[in-house]
């Protein structure tokens, strides 16, 4: 049976173990932001501040500074964007980016993404591998943006995020799931895009080699290295174990 690589799963929840006593402090910020319903967007027009809600795909690759609020939310910066373009709440493991009104986030089309890091799901991102071959993260891209819509496979049995990076966009993700179902054999295999709601069927030999091979539990990994955005913005990559 093909196998996806189940090493370090378990990684993910031990890491998740770090200090929380920093977040017992309430934070205080200056912007102070209000949600407007007629325009579905968070707004502060003293100060020209108008963000709309970024698709649940996009995320936040390095969290810094704490800026603003609305409510209860703490909004922070995010490592190479001004402000008062992008914003985005505490990571949970999905989305929660703002975007400027006249600033809008790029199509994932038109990323031109070079990488992917192939990453477990939770609060704390464990990436097992980076896929850095430029005719394999076109042609993901391509398979999902151009690819026949099926429906979501049921009976899927391993599931792992797909951190899309693009060298013109730092600081920003667009994370689609990777899911295999049964034997992992041809036909098998999904990309599935939560913001649109998009699932396309993949070609068995797509990720061969970088998810999955022939193997049982021999793939390799150089190494693993965490990930908690935050106020250390901490990027993602790898690290000796």
């Amino acid at each position: 049976m093909k196998k996806l690589l189940k090493r370090i799963l378990c990684a993910a929840l031990i890491l998740c173990s770090v200090s929380l006593a920093a977040c017992k402090e309430k934070i205080r910020v200056d912007v102070h932001l209000t949600y407007d319903a007629a325009r579905d967007a968070l707004v502060e027009d003293n100060l020209g501040l108008d963000y709309r809600f970024a698709s649940i795909s996009y995320e936040p690759a390095t969290i810094t500074e704490p800026y603003a609020d609305w409510e209860d939310v703490i909004l922070y910066t995010v490592k190479g964007w001004n402000p008062k373009e992008l914003l985005t709440e505490a990571y949970s493991g999905i989305g929660g980016l703002l975007y400027a009104a006249d600033k809008p986030l790029p199509e994932f089309s038109d990323m031109n993404c070079n990488e992917i890091f192939v990453c477990t799901a939770s609060q704390t991102t464990v990436c097992l591998n980076t896929i850095d071959d430029a005719a394999v993260v076109t042609e993901a891209v391509n398979q999902l943006t151009q690819g026949e819509a099926v429906d979501l496979p049921e009976d899927g049995q391993m599931t792992y995020h797909l951190k899309f990076h693009s060298a013109d966009y730092e600081g920003l993700y667009y994370s689609v799931l990777f899911i295999m179902r049964g034997e992992g054999e041809e036909g098998d295999y999904f990309l599935y895009d939560r913001g649109t709601k998009k699932c396309v069927e993949v070609p068995y030999d797509l990720f061969f080699g970088w998810i999955y091979d022939d193997t049982e539990d021999t793939y390799p990994t150089e190494g693993i290295y965490e990930v908690v955005p935050g106020d250390d913005g901490v990027e993602i990559g790898f690290g000796d174990q």
